[in-house]
């Protein structure tokens, strides 16, 4: 139940908000409508928990995501993945920003050289990829 601590409330507040009874709700997880009223009850002696067909029911019948229904723990780190020279500031300019996260996947692709290299060290058989290692170590 660790997911659905607020589900009561929050069923509430989409089925008002969405202008369902209790009866909607009931026929769309084929249940009865004192089972929803159980779901909603704010005594917690008294409340009961939705079975995930229940809640697949319920997303699939509102056309509403799961997180609307269940308790997740709050994202950490909502932001994008961190590119060299892109920035989410409006005042850089955007082909700036491109230009310097094109230099520096420059530098992340291998060399032609770098590729012969690892081309003859997959080729090579064990003694001498060990050997390899020691000169480049």
């Amino acid at each position: 139940m660790k997911y659905l601590k607020q589900f009561n409330d929050q069923l509430k507040n989409v089925r008002e908000r969405k202008g369902l009874t209790l009866l909607n709700i009931a026929e769309y997880c084929l249940v009865d409508p004192s089972v929803v009223k159980t779901w909603e009850s704010q005594d917690a002696s008294v409340r009961c928990y939705p079975s995930l067909d229940n809640l697949l029911d319920l997303c699939f019948s509102t056309g509403l995501a799961l997180e609307k229904f269940i308790d997740l723990a709050p994202q950490q780190d909502d932001s994008q993945l961190d590119l060299p020279g892109i920035s989410l500031n409006s005042d850089v300019d955007i082909n700036e920003s491109l230009s310097k996260l094109d230099e520096a996947i420059d530098k992340m692709v291998p060399s032609d050289d770098e590729i012969e290299l690892l081309r003859r060290y997959r080729k090579s058989d064990q003694q001498s990829k060990e050997l390899i290692l020691q000169l480049i170590a």
